[in-house]
């Protein structure tokens, strides 16, 4: 008999959203720029602003994204990063 599977919780779907659109923005706004920590964590905390008008549910959604996003590796400009985060999103591992 095959296994059910639970569908995604509500936390699940909105970091795969917020990591979706973290990657459409870096890939849409200064692609060729150098990705650093801090911008990750912007884009993060922009997403959690202009999404969740509840304080407490942006604040629990960017401590998600911020834990969800993979580290910046010297070099990576925002486009390979975005990159990453879609492999990230589709269950690719390296």
């Amino acid at each position: 008999m095959p296994e059910r599977t639970q569908p995604p919780s509500i936390r699940d779907l909105r970091v795969t959203r917020g990591l979706q659109w973290i990657a459409d923005r870096l890939t849409s706004t200064r692609p060729t720029d150098a990705m650093t920590v801090n911008a990750a964590r912007s884009a993060a905390l922009r997403h959690s602003i202009d999404t969740y008008s509840n304080d407490r549910t942006a604040n629990g959604v960017l401590n998600d994204l911020i834990h969800a996003l993979p580290p910046v590796r010297d070099n990576e400009d925002r486009a390979e990063y975005a990159a990453r985060i879609q492999l990230q999103l589709q269950g690719v591992t390296a």
